[in-house]
């Protein structure tokens, strides 16, 4: 007999959803092979609307980094989070699943209230409990059913703590990779369509995907990128947000650099450039599995940068430096950050190629794991066809 199963996903931020996409894709494939519908609603981006999920708020509202800048909020996302814990409670919106991709701030208090109703939980994407807030560790296990996992280390945190039900699922940015090389052009016809010079090596700047992070890092970013590309002669191209409107990157109209707004061309970019000034965050994996050399720079508020250095234990800043256990790519953080460190650190790693690219291939084997692929994997325990 068919059913309709109805999941309550919830994905705050650009990341998330395309991972959750991803994942409800492969669930909506399962569950037509079985007869079934998968009726999908809650917070979600683009992605996620493409895949026909009603979404009540978007990633764009939801999306926001730093303490005080989440407290100035404070008041919305309350109002948000008692919207979506009222459809709980109601019989004609109550979920047989609740689908919470990273976010956790948001995502575990939405866990809690979940357990008291006796809904199954599974969460995709563990909060970094190995790097700040360790205490979270005891929520989770109070309030999920399934965590599902994307570094392996995570596995053991979670058994060690009463979550037997944990897996790894290897990471995504694995499957999305080798997705997208089979449709890689040559340098020359990427050229062509994004008006970047073949004959030049190509600097990318990452400033972020967050309205506050392109604040902070785009002037000091395209300085030292400008001034590096103008000793070298290469082309400096920074990476905008698609969320973020194009009027966020005029204060740098002024220089010489090629403005690039192609998020699903972001991987090719990377594939055929040289060298990155990049944002702390996924983007720094991102980099490594494609192999591209740069140095990692964050900046943020005074107070949440007090905050989070009081609360953050690890020794490194950048994903594929914390997945290594050693320093690949040079961090340059708060104050370190300046137009001046980086051609430094630019200069260091152009120079040492070589010694970079022999590191950096050994973290795609650790963020891979023996199944067939994370989405799939993701939508077989998140249907319980494990």
């Amino acid at each position: 007999m068919s059913r309709i199963l109805k999941i309550l996903a919830i994905a705050g931020e650009a990341s998330g959803d395309r991972l959750a996409a991803r994942a409800l894709f492969r669930a909506k494939e399962i569950a037509t092979s079985r007869g079934d519908t998968i009726e999908l609603f809650g917070i979600g981006g683009r992605e996620c609307a493409k895949l026909g999920m009603n979404c009540l708020y978007t990633t764009d509202e939801m999306s926001v980094v730093g303490f005080l800048e989440v407290a100035k909020r404070y008041f919305f996302f309350n109002r948000v989070f008692k919207k979506i814990v009222s459809l709980l409670d109601t019989k004609d919106s109550r979920p047989d699943i609740l689908f919470l991709i990273d976010y956790p701030g948001f995502n575990i208090r939405l866990a809690k209230e979940a357990r008291k109703r006796g809904i199954r939980v599974v969460f995709y994407v563990s909060p970094q409990v190995w790097a700040w807030k360790a205490s979270r560790v005891k929520d989770i296990v109070a309030s999920v059913d399934e965590m599902l996992v994307i570094f392996p280390f995570e596995v053991d945190i979670y058994k060690k703590a009463g979550l037997q039900n944990t897996f790894f699922v290897g990471h995504p940015l694995l499957e999305i990779i080798e997705d997208e090389r089979g449709s890689f052009g040559s340098r020359e016809q990427f050229s062509k369509e994004f008006g970047l010079d073949s004959n030049r090596k190509w600097l990318l700047l990452f400033p972020g995907s967050r309205k506050e992070e392109v604040i902070q890092h785009l002037e000091v970013m395209a300085k030292a990128a400008a001034d590096f590309s103008t000793k070298h002669n290469w082309q400096p191209v920074i990476i905008e947000a698609e969320s973020i409107p194009a009027t966020n990157y005029e204060s740098i109209s002024s220089m010489n650099i090629i403005h690039f707004r192609s998020a699903k061309d972001i991987h090719q970019l990377m594939h055929h450039g040289q060298l990155g000034i990049l944002k702390s965050g996924t983007t720094t994996l991102e980099a490594a599995l494609m192999r591209l050399p740069g140095v990692i720079c964050y900046k943020t508020s005074s107070v949440t940068y007090m905050i989070a250095k009081r609360m953050i234990t690890l020794k490194f800043i950048g994903l594929a430096n914390i997945v290594m256990g050693k320093k690949i790519y040079p961090e340059l953080i708060q104050s370190e950050f300046t137009s001046g460190r980086i051609i430094e650190s630019l200069e260091f790693v152009n120079k040492e190629k070589d010694s970079f690219t022999e590191n950096v291939g050994e973290v795609w084997n650790t963020l891979r794991a023996p199944n067939d692929s994370p989405s799939r994997r993701v939508a077989e325990l998140l249907l319980g066809n494990a």
